[in-house]
């Protein structure tokens, strides 16, 4: 048996999520946390979390949720072409309708994932969990009432984002000015 993810919801405070990543950021990310690591390893991450976004083209996908902080859009990882791609294929698969991504603006201030990331997950045949991460680990949650609690927190960040739409404009709009910071260098 199976267990498929029926809805994936993530908070993003620095980083795009692997499903959203660009072969090109992807490689930008695995090179500044790996920089002593040779090309074969950096090729075998990238790799990995490619295949891993192919969910996303699955008739069977998941409904996936994204709320990036503003900071996901501002921080120019692999150079200015690399993210006005990165963003360039956000938006693409906001309009696709593959997935509603929303943004938390800075002007939100204190938010209620101060602590960084945070995925929810909900399956078709098993509980609901939660997954916190930092660079050098993970946590899966499945305590039920951690995860509800990961919930409301997971709600109140998509109730201080702005909307969907007004979350396009803002990642098309960083998309262009990283294309003329591209055109200019």
């Amino acid at each position: 048996m199976t267990i498929r993810d029926t809805r994936i919801c993530e908070f993003a405070p620095t980083v795009v999520p692997g499903l959203l990543q660009t072969k090109e950021y992807a490689r930008a990310v695995t090179i500044a946390a790996n920089p002593f690591e040779p090309d074969s390893y950096v090729d075998e991450i990238v790799t990995a979390r490619s295949e891993r976004s192919l969910i996303l083209d699955d008739a069977a996908r998941p409904e996936y949720w994204v709320t990036l902080h503003e900071n996901v859009l501002r921080i120019g990882v692999g150079g200015p072409q690399a993210m006005a791609a990165q963003s360039g294929h956000i938006a693409r698969l906001m309009r696709d309708r593959t997935a509603v991504v929303t943004v938390l603006p800075y002007d939100a201030g204190a938010h209620a994932a101060m602590g960084g990331m945070l995925k929810l997950m909900d399956f078709e045949e098993a509980p609901p969990v939660a997954c916190t991460e930092t660079e050098y680990s993970g946590t899966l949650i499945d305590d039920p009432a951690v995860v509800m609690h990961a919930q409301r927190t997971y709600d109140l960040l998509r109730a201080a984002a702005l909307s969907p739409e007004a979350s396009l404009a803002l990642i098309e709009s960083a998309a262009e000015a990283f294309r003329r910071c591209a055109r200019s260098t």
